[in-house]
């Protein structure tokens, strides 16, 4: 993630070492016309190179900085010093002027619009005033130095302004990367955190509906068992308390290794309801009634999944609280999806009274992470039925 926070900063760096290199190739190509060219004196040729070195080590030590963006103002003290030593090498010998390719941009990189102006403005005069100097001042000259310097303020401050764009353009391009970045960062550590939390609510709510559910059986059973009346009769007890600690291990297994509940897995849904109202029967002091309607077929396992716990914990509430005669679950394959219902005749519950717990939260949270709804109806002495429907 940092390599891409820097991405528009690798952008501006790439275009830095172009800059670096036009500017040395520049340095080259006049240093080697200097050292080539006929009809100069020595002190002259040594003095225009003695400048080019000075001016190179100076854009060095000033301007190679404020590309990198370590020091802005160092760029008017840069060209404080890089026009004048321009204007000097052209003013030696006419070649000089191929350093004004790399001043040109450079002032306009490294100064505002209106400082820019002025600085391009400030050596177009001083390129004038040398030619001039040059021509000993002849009117025919005069004229011949004015326009093109006019032409060259034009055509200056025109490409100036269209440099100064591009790099404007390219700093904002690059801050846009770097906000963008840094925001995918932001969201991504935001996504990590909700996966973290709703996986500690998916193990909450599966601890409960298997471990906690028949850690609460074994407890019955054997509280039972301590009740009854002599070692055979305790015996039923602790054999049923044996095998839900068998079942409620294989669950524990199943919830570390993320797999499909035991009774899921090598059965179907119908039949692993079934398993489980046998199981329970005997705890509620009843056999639950089990209707399967319409035409059973294979879900996906999260559903199958969802409906087994739900039919679960629903069981388990009756057990607990309902003190009923009569349970009744339905399952419900039809076109669109498949519902389930478990409806007891206990003493019902007030809805708007439950609160607290992983149990009917947990149920509404499991069917709507599928896409489906709960439906609770209960009222006081009137029994309560827990319906989730999962669409196809």
């Amino acid at each position: 993630m940092a390599g891409e926070v820097d991405a528009g900063r690798d952008e501006w760096q790439r275009s830095i070492r172009g800059w670096h290199l036009a500017f040395g190739l520049l340095a080259a190509v006049t240093g080697v016309l200097y050292t080539l060219e006929d009809g100069i004196a020595p002190v002259q040729r040594f003095a225009a190179l003695g400048m080019l070195a000075i001016l190179s080590v100076w854009y060095a030590k000033t301007a190679a900085r404020v590309l990198q963006r370590e020091r802005a103002r160092l760029g008017l003290v840069y060209l404080i010093g890089a026009v004048p030593l321009t204007l000097a090498m052209f003013a030696i010998r006419p070649v000089g002027a191929m350093m004004l390719f790399a001043l040109y941009p450079h002032i306009w990189a490294l100064l505002p619009v209106s400082r820019a102006i002025v600085a391009t403005a400030v050596t177009i005069a001083g390129t004038a005033i040398i030619t001039l100097v040059d021509a000993e001042l002849e009117p025919i000259a005069l004229l011949e130095a004015l326009i093109p310097a006019a032409i060259g303020l034009v055509v200056a401050t025109a490409v100036g302004v269209w440099v100064g764009r591009i790099i404007e353009q390219s700093k904002q391009r690059a801050e846009l990367v770097a906000e963008l970045a840094a925001a995918r960062a932001q969201l991504a550590r935001v996504s990590r955190e909700a996966g973290a939390l709703a996986e500690r609510e998916r193990l909450a709510r599966d601890i409960h509906d298997t471990l906690a559910q028949g850690f609460a059986s074994v407890v019955l059973l054997l509280e039972a068992a301590d009740a009854a009346g002599g070692i055979g009769a305790a015996r039923q007890y602790i054999d049923r308390a044996r095998q839900t600690a068998q079942e409620n291990l294989a669950e524990a297994r199943a919830l570390v290794g993320e797999l499909t509940p035991p009774a899921l897995r090598d059965a179907s849904l119908p039949d692993a309801l079934r398993h489980l109202v046998t199981r329970l029967g005997p705890e509620l002091g009843l056999v639950p009634a089990l209707s399967v309607t319409g035409s059973a077929r294979a879900l996906p396992a999260d559903q199958e999944v969802v409906l087994l716990r739900v039919a679960q914990e629903a069981l388990t509430n009756v057990r607990r609280h309902a003190a009923a005669s009569r349970v009744e679950v339905a399952l419900s394959y039809h076109d669109s999806g498949v519902s389930l219902s478990v409806k007891d005749n206990g003493r019902g519950f007030d809805p708007a009274r439950v609160t607290g717990g992983f149990g009917l939260a947990g149920m509404r949270d499991r069917v709507t992470q599928l896409g489906g709804r709960l439906e609770l109806c209960a009222s006081a002495s009137q029994g309560a039925t827990i319906r989730a429907e999962l669409m196809s």
